[in-house]
């Protein structure tokens, strides 16, 4: 959906003022590859927020940490592990400044499918496939990511930036029990992002699945609207289709209960009780006519499709 809010930001909310926070929700289409050329389209369930035009050098820590506050809102599972995948495509660039007039894309391909065959029949020297090589296996805590690069290519203004993004965010995610995974070799296979680019993927018995993912988009704002003051933005799509996969199933998730009452002076404490028993999950049916006899109750129920009765006295 990023393109065409992208698209839509830079017309018709063109003179809105910036920045410019929205929330998105609907179904999307997946395209894959299926036998004999044919291709699969799945349907899937996203939501997510995008955050664009906003005057700050680091607008990835408001979206980042609006989506931990998503997910710690979840009752998820106790045994389902939260990783948080991030990248940025300025560490790889700062990886290929050298090879800009050699191999430049054969390079950037071996380096993002971990291609470690393809990356030593290129015409580089041994020294450069045995650092590139060692590239492609480095993952792990931020900053000792960060201390390895800057050990090869020296201190610059892109890793130190990364350094204080996570310096930001690894206590947010410490707070809600999420790994942080700094990977240079994890990048978009399309060209839609520039900048930081995430994942978060939950493992659950050895079984990882990725329920958000977002980065950000600043070319796009560019290309739809060259004239934009402040040209960033960036964002994040939830899976609800795998995220439901992860979420703990509540014990009351099946109970329908109806609500009675004899007295009609009883109605606005049967009211007061039914918001209660909302406020707990619990689908709650009240009955506004008082309710005289056990025969007619149970007649209720079963016209109601509840499979429990709870009287207000």
């Amino acid at each position: 959906m990023t393109t065409s809010i992208v698209k839509l930001i830079s017309t018709r909310l063109i003179n809105k003022k910036r920045p410019i926070r929205l929330w998105n929700n609907g179904i999307i289409f997946e395209k894959k590859d299926g036998v004999k050329n044919s291709q699969k389209f799945n349907e899937r369930i996203q939501s997510g927020i995008e955050l664009i035009g906003y005057d700050t050098e680091f607008p990835e820590i408001e979206v980042i940490n609006i989506l931990f506050d998503c997910i710690d809102k979840l009752n998820l599972k106790e045994n389902c592990n939260l990783i948080f995948l991030v990248s940025s495509t300025t560490i790889m660039d700062l990886i290929l400044n050298k090879y800009k007039k050699n191999n430049y894309e054969d390079i950037k391909k071996s380096m993002i499918n971990l291609d470690q065959d393809n990356l030593n029949k290129l015409q580089i020297s041994s020294n450069d496939k045995n650092i590139l090589n060692d590239l492609l296996y480095t993952r792990g805590e931020p900053n000792k990511v960060i201390d390895k690069l800057s050990n090869l290519y020296g201190m610059s203004k892109i890793l130190e930036d990364l350094r204080y993004l996570f310096n930001t965010i690894q206590p947010i995610a410490n707070k809600y029990k999420i790994r942080i995974q700094l990977d240079p070799t994890f990048q978009p296979h399309l060209n839609l992002y520039e900048g930081i680019v995430f994942q978060l993927i939950s493992e659950e018995d050895g079984i990882k699945s990725i329920i958000a993912k977002g980065g950000r988009y600043d070319e796009l704002v560019r290309f739809f609207n060259p004239k934009e003051k402040v040209p960033n933005g960036l964002g994040f799509s939830i899976s609800i289709d795998n995220l439901r996969k992860v979420i703990k199933e509540e014990n009351n998730i099946n109970e329908k209960l109806l609500l009675l009452y004899q007295n009609k002076e009883d109605l606005p404490l049967a009211i007061e009780e039914q918001k209660k028993l909302h406020k707990k999950g619990i689908i709650t049916i009240l009955e506004i006519n008082p309710c005289k006899d056990k025969l007619t109750s149970e007649n209720l129920m079963k016209e109601n499709n509840c499979n429990k009765i709870k009287w207000i006295n």
